[in-house]
């Protein structure tokens, strides 16, 4: 039969332990009491007593200390005849610690947990031969004094105070027994120390620094963990400095010296010229092909060095240069130059439309050629799968400026090819591509496939009025003319997926607040008031001129006014606020020019504030959460009653939003 090796804790297993106020652990749920590397082990764990008392889900997380690095790990126990939780695993080869809690519910934020009132369950394991495995004191150290590892500082709800006699004796174990712990965990172990010596730490630390400079050949791990500890955790200013010192004349292509080089230019402010010259000089001294043939954690310094030097290199007009860098950069750092530069330069039109088009037709498709390169699953956390999808995501993004640039300058040919690089999301769900490559198949005479692209649109809820004018063409051309059935034949199109979605997102939107009495003057001069909206549904959009997601809006809230112009029980208005200077005549000016037909009013003026803001202002708080805009209500017989906030960026789902709003209202009894 197998053994079975079941913990203790560590109050009986430790001879020597002296821990204040007497055993701080429950060794009642470990059998044997000296647990061994690759045996299997079992923990019984009886809640009776504990705020799991009546738990039908008890959860366990395991903190083992492997190879001097903490990991951790949940269980789900199995309930016994008796009533107690049983698990049971196999303690891996180069561990010398465990520790164990319990909870209900995600571990983060449990609904009941028990780690033995802050005394903890946990053992040391030990080696075949009966002696603690390497490892073990300093984990024990660190257990005791969480303080000294971010990875323990989520097992206690209230960290133990630390007994210094205890831990005195743990530390000069680890002295003699565990020469690699300072090495390995040069931290932790400091921070023990810290904890141990107190105010005659920073000595401490100074002459153990200076004693492992003393060492032939010191490992580029240890160079970078004394120096972001004497730089971020110590915070020791001299010290730091002749340790960066050190490094810099010593171990001048070192990691360490990496870090310390790349902090030095971005701290410094600098012109575009010096910019360029420091970063270039910085990637002879650093090259970036040498890290990727040995790669660290510092990934993160030859993104923001590329970001950067890309930036210098495209508004000093170097596009040549700007190519360039993209022959070497990872799909995620390509990203960015492109969205930095080409797609800020597209939307502010700051770059010729031509010269964009020739930079970014040179670079995209090396971009894509690089999507499946994982970069960004840069953290332990990021699985591959997550990273593929956040850069199909960006590569829609780049697609959609790239493409609506081929547009531009008259490449339809070109462009049509680029909407087959679109990922199957991104395909159908922006509605402002879905018009241009509505506009694309127009001009390279693929008249056959617009119904296509048309209903698929709709289906995705990212249609634009002109989308919607030119289905309606295509519809009444098969039947005869007649625009009979339309409307059933653009019902059945929709998502049924998406038409829940919309649902869900009204229903959490519902409000009921009395809309503020007012008087606000309308674009022809005339007055409304509060009174003139009896026994009606009126949408109101909060806009302003100066606001983008406002501007992009406006579509959206045409289909809808136009979709309820001939019933008089809904009205729909826009209302200018928070505008400055002759607001009233660039408002309407703007939404003549646009050839937009809306019901307008202006916000009225606070004389004192110096704000077109009057009416916005008493909505926020009791109906805004801030004063951001766009902002859509919906009222019905003065009462507020839905509220939301800014802009998805697809005109036909902004109108069946408030349309579901005013249907539901309308239906109300």
């Amino acid at each position: 039969m197998m053994n079975k090796n079941i913990f203790i804790l560590c109050a009986v297993l430790f001879s020597f332990a002296r821990m204040s106020g007497g055993e701080r652990c429950d060794s009642s749920l470990f059998i044997p009491q000296k647990p061994v590397q690759g045996q299997e082990v079992t923990i019984l764990y009886n809640a009776r007593g504990t705020d799991l008392e009546f738990s039908d889900e008890v959860r366990a997380l395991v903190y083992s200390f492997r190879d001097f690095q903490w990991i951790k790990q949940p269980f789900s126990p199995q309930k016994n005849a008796d009533g107690r939780w049983r698990l049971s695993f196999t303690i891996p080869e180069g561990t010398s610690f465990v520790a164990v809690k319990f909870a209900q519910g995600d571990f983060a934020r449990p609904d009941a947990s028990d780690n033995n009132k802050d005394k903890g369950y946990a053992t040391r394991v030990f080696t075949a031969a009966g002696k603690p495995a390497q490892g073990a004191y300093l984990a024990e150290a660190s257990f005791i004094t969480p303080s000294a590892e971010v990875e323990l500082t989520d097992y206690y709800m209230q960290a133990p105070s630390v007994d210094r006699v205890y831990l005195e004796e743990l530390l000069k174990e680890v002295d003699k027994n565990e020469p690699e712990a300072k090495t390995h965990r040069f931290a932790a172990y400091m921070n023990l120390q810290k904890a141990f010596r107190r105010e005659a730490f920073p000595a401490y630390l100074q002459k153990q620094v200076q004693a492992l400079f003393t060492r032939p050949q010191l490992q580029e791990q240890l160079l970078t963990d004394i120096h972001l500890y004497v730089k971020f955790q110590a915070k020791d200013s001299l010290l730091s400095q002749e340790v960066e010192q050190h490094i810099i004349n010593d171990f001048p292509h070192s990691a360490p010296a990496r870090l310390i080089a790349h902090g030095n230019l971005m701290n410094s402010g600098r012109d575009l010229k010096s910019t360029i010259a420091s970063h270039e000089d910085f990637l002879r001294r650093f090259p970036y092909d040498a890290w990727k043939k040995h790669p660290n954690n510092q990934g993160f310094i030859y993104y923001t060095i590329h970001r950067s030097l890309g930036a210098a290199y495209f508004d000093s007009k170097q596009f040549d240069k700007f190519v360039d860098l993209f022959q070497e950069v990872d799909f995620k750092t390509g990203n960015e130059l492109m969205r930095w530069s080409i797609t800020r330069a597209y939307m502010l039109n700051t770059v010729g439309k031509d010269t964009l088009y020739h930079i970014s037709e040179q670079v995209l498709p090396l971009l894509i050629s690089r999507k499946k390169d994982y970069s960004y699953a840069d953290n332990p956390e990021t699985t591959k799968e997550r990273a593929l999808r956040t850069a199909e995501e960006q590569l829609d993004d780049r697609l959609f400026t790239h493409i609506s640039l081929l547009n531009d300058v008259g490449e339809y040919e070109a462009a049509y090819k680029y909407l087959a690089q679109l990922s199957a999301k991104g395909r159908y769900s922006n509605s402002d591509l879905n018009q241009i490559a509505m506009q694309i198949l127009e001009k390279t005479g693929r008249d056959s496939e617009i119904q296509s692209l048309l209903e698929k649109s709709v289906n995705a809820n990212a249609v634009t009025p002109e989308m919607f004018a030119k289905l309606k063409s295509i519809y009444s051309g098969l039947h005869g003319g007649s625009d009979e059935g339309y409307e059933a034949y653009l019902a059945s199109l929709k998502s049924g997926e998406e038409q829940n979605r919309l649902k869900a997102y009204v229903e959490k939107h519902k409000v009921d607040y009395p809309m503020p009495d007012f008087q606000l003057e309308a674009a022809d001069g005339n007055f409304v008031s509060l009174s003139e909206w009896k026994d009606k549904i009126v949408v109101v959009d909060f806009w302003a001129t100066w606001c983008a997601p406002c501007l992009r809006a406006l579509p959206g809230m045409q289909l809808l006014a136009d979709k309820y112009a001939a019933d008089p029980q809904v009205e729909v208005y826009l209302i200018g606020t928070m505008q400055n200077g002759d607001y009233k005549s660039k408002s309407v000016h703007f939404l003549r020019e646009e050839g937009y037909r809306f019901n307008h009013l202006h916000d009225g003026f606070n004389a004192d504030t110096k704000s077109q803001n009057v009416l916005f202002k008493q909505l926020v708080g009791p109906v805004f959460s801030d004063s951001s805009i766009p902002r859509k209500i919906v009222l019905k017989n003065g009462i507020i009653r839905y509220s939301s906030e800014g802009y998805s960026g697809s005109p036909s789902e902004l109108s069946d939003e408030l349309s579901l709003v005013i249907e539901t209202l309308k239906n109300e009894k």
